[in-house]
Order: structure tokens, then C-alpha cells, then sequence
């Protein structure tokens, strides 16, 4: 009698929902193999609940806890305070989220269902839904600036920012605002209340789902397309296509992840969001890459998302 053990699996390579199950990758395939984790590594056809870490080890995924009952959407946190919307029996409130995860009151009376965009700047957080927008300092919510025009003679149409469906911050001064197909961007660094209607725009093909800063430039999506404008500001911007299929709306990750983390040989920092064709990281020179599409097929019919970067950890929803 052979007594000797045969392990069923050691560990998983992960997901696997493009190949047919039959072909997926198997432990006794995998040990005829010379490399290193050889061990009786499977693919998963269907992970349910569960984690995979980045050695393989399968683990039940933590439960949760209600923190607060109630209709909330548009959860915002980028390294300081924490924004979320809450759907009331009469209208939508804008609510400040303590770090024992109370809620503080900072703006009611907005229009129900409609998703609140949100972004930094300094000590101020910038929001917009579509229909209203304004600025919190301290805790309290104020109107967006409206700034006047003190430089030489002109004939530029200055006007004030538009009430737009998704807003971004990008270092050096540039407050980005989409509504519908056209992003606006500002005239002048840093302020936020002059935008001109005759130059100051790009325009896309169809309605804007993202606006992701890096360093060199700025990923925007479309409904249909993916896009990075190279370049600085509004008159030098280059716009190139860099995947012929969306993000999901509202799945932008806040936080940035280090490339290297990963398992990209470069340094640097990289932005996470959920396409329709798999989880895609933006780098600051405008290169996309799409983590999953040889290992996850998305199903279809989804446009929007959500995206949890932690620990250099995606988690993410369609």
C-alpha cells in the first residue's frame, strides 16, 4: 500500500473565468512544471467570499458590521476627512463621517439620487452633483467661488464654474469639472471660480464617466472609449486613446498604489479603477494597463462600480 500523501491544492493563482474549466490550470499540471510554485497551484473557476493573497493562500473573507443604518452612496475619503451622501424621506444630505463612524450634518435640502463627485484641494473639499455643488472648510459647507477677473485687458468670456457630474483636483492648479461629454477645466492656476467658455474645454464623444489626474496628464473616460490628455494644462493638452472600452463610473480608486507593489519592475505611483474589461491601473506617464483581462472575463451590461484600494489590496464592485 502507497501511503504516501497527495496534497489536492497548496494554494490558487486565482480566478480564472476566460478559460473553460476543463482547461484550467490543475495541481498535477503544475507539478510536471520546473517553477518555483509548482506545489499543487490551482485556478479557481468561482471564488465565492473569499481571499487570495499573494501567496496563494485561500482564505474566508472578514465579515462586516452595520455602522449605520439608513440609504447612503458617494463615499468619499482621500487621506483626510470622510464625505458620504445620506437619501432621506424628503431629500439627500451631505454628511461628514467621524473616525467612530458618527455623522455630522454639514448640507441638506439636495436633490435626492443623484451621485455627489468629490475632490481635494489643500484643506478644502470641492463637491458637485449636476445640480448643486459648493466647498467644505472645517466642516462647513460654503458656495463654489465665483472669481473676478483682475488681469490686463481681455476679450476671453470669463464665467463661473459649471455644475458638473464629476469633478478632480490635479496638482499644479487645474480644477476639472465634466458635465455631460465636455470637460472644463480652469483658466487660471488654482482658481477655481473662472472658466472660459470659448477655449477652456475638451470635448468627447459621449457623456464623461471618469476624470483620473497622474502626474503627466490626466486619464478621462467616455462612455465608450478611454483616453489620457498628455500635457499640463487646457491649451497644451494632447489627447491620445488608450483602450477602446470604458471605465466603470464612479470605481476610481482614491488611493494610489506603488507599481512595484504590483509586480511592476518601475517605480512610481499608478491609479486603480474597474473597466468593462477588467481592473485597469493608470500610470503617470499615461500608460494603462489592464490587470485581469487574460484571467476574468466581466460580465456584461454593467456601467458603473466601485474601487477600495488597502494595503496595495483592490477590491472592487460592478
Amino acid at each position: 500500500m502507497n501511503d504516501r500523501t497527495i496534497p489536492i491544492f497548496t494554494g490558487t493563482a486565482g480566478l480564472n473565468t476566460v478559460l473553460d474549466p476543463q482547461r484550467l490550470l490543475q495541481a498535477s499540471q503544475r507539478a510536471t512544471t520546473n517553477r518555483r510554485d509548482t506545489e499543487a497551484v490551482i485556478e479557481l473557476a468561482v471564488a465565492v467570499n473569499v481571499s487570495i493573497d499573494d501567496r496563494g493562500l485561500v482564505t474566508l473573507r472578514k465579515g462586516d458590521t452595520l455602522a449605520q443604518a439608513g440609504s447612503f452612496h458617494s463615499l468619499f475619503c482621500d487621506g483626510g476627512d470622510c464625505f458620504v451622501i445620506q437619501e432621506r424621506t424628503e431629500d439627500a444630505a451631505l454628511m461628514q463621517v467621524g473616525t467612530d463612524f458618527s455623522l455630522s450634518g454639514v448640507r441638506s435640502g439636495l436633490t435626492k439620487n443623484h451621485r455627489m463627485s468629490f475632490t481635494d484641494s489643500g484643506n478644502t473639499t470641492y463637491y458637485s452633483n449636476g445640480l448643486q455643488n459648493g466647498v467644505i472648510t472645517a466642516g462647513a459647507s460654503y458656495d463654489w467661488p465665483v472669481d473676478v477677473y483682475n488681469g490686463p485687458e481681455t476679450n476671453l468670456q470669463l464665467s463661473a464654474a459649471p455644475v458638473g457630474n464629476h469633478i478632480a483636483f490635479k496638482p499644479g492648479g487645474l480644477m476639472l469639472i465634466a458635465v455631460g461629454p465636455v470637460l472644463w477645466i480652469n483658466h487660471f492656476p488654482y482658481i477655481f471660480g473662472l472658466y472660459s467658455l470659448a477655449r477652456g474645454f475638451v470635448n468627447f464623444a459621449s457623456d464623461i464617466r471618469m476624470i483620473c489626474p497622474v502626474a503627466g496628464g490626466v486619464f478621462v473616460s467616455d462612455s465608450t472609449s478611454t483616453w489620457f490628455l498628455r500635457g499640463t494644462s487646457w491649451f497644451d493638452f494632447v489627447q491620445v486613446q488608450v483602450a477602446t472600452y470604458p471605465a466603470l463610473e464612479w470605481s476610481l480608486a482614491y488611493d494610489k498604489v506603488k507599481l512595484q507593489d504590483m509586480g511592476f519592475d518601475v517605480p512610481g505611483f499608478g491609479r486603480i479603477w474597474a473597466s468593462t474589461e477588467g481592473v485597469c491601473v493608470g500610470t503617470d506617464d499615461g500608460t494603462l494597463i489592464n490587470l485581469t483581462d487574460g484571467q476574468i472575463k466581466y460580465p456584461s451590461g454593467y456601467s458603473s462600480g466601485a474601487c477600495l484600494v488597502t494595503d496595495s489590496h483592490i477590491l472592487h464592485t460592478v
